[in-house]
């Protein structure tokens, strides 16, 4: 079966991207991995007294909570699904995780606007990236609707 790698921070401003995904899935055959990335490395340059392990088990605690409500939603739209949390940079934790569960394709939600989080330029350049590096398809997908796509034969958006 295939593996389409969705991942998520939760909310209801990625329900709409979250059932794309799910259509995506159904359309490709596959099931869905759910994937939380925490990074609480920032915490490295804070002068004071930090509990960095404490704040990573609440991180991973609250990112259960989001990933068990997105599987439910999944598996609702009547796909498979598995959820999994993974530490560090986003792009690291992507590349890992497509490689050790030979992910077929990743969908990657765009922001509504860049945040502190995230730009939509770096979510863009992800999406390039992933087919020539990995082999693989990526979309990415805003309010529902694909508004990148990058086959690995071609970096040029097919949308």
């Amino acid at each position: 079966m295939a593996t389409l790698l969705y991942p998520t921070r939760g909310g209801d401003t990625t329900y709409r991207n979250q059932d794309r995904a799910c259509d995506l899935a159904k359309e490709l055959g596959a099931d869905i991995l759910l994937l939380y990335v925490g990074n609480v490395h920032f915490l490295d340059h804070i002068a004071g007294p930090v509990h960095v392990e404490v704040l990573q088990k609440e991180l991973d605690e609250m990112a259960e909570f989001l990933l068990a409500v997105a599987e439910e939603r999944v598996q609702k739209s009547g796909v498979k699904a598995k959820r999994l949390i993974k530490h560090g940079g986003f792009r690291e934790a992507l590349k890992e995780t497509i490689q050790e569960f030979g992910v077929s394709a990743v969908v990657l939600g765009r922001p509504a606007h860049d945040t502190a989080l995230t730009t939509i330029e770096y979510i863009s350049n992800i999406a390039k990236s992933i087919p020539a590096e990995l082999n693989i398809e990526s979309f990415v997908v805003h309010e529902g609707q694909i508004v990148e796509h990058y086959q690995p034969s071609t970096t040029e958006n097919t949308e």
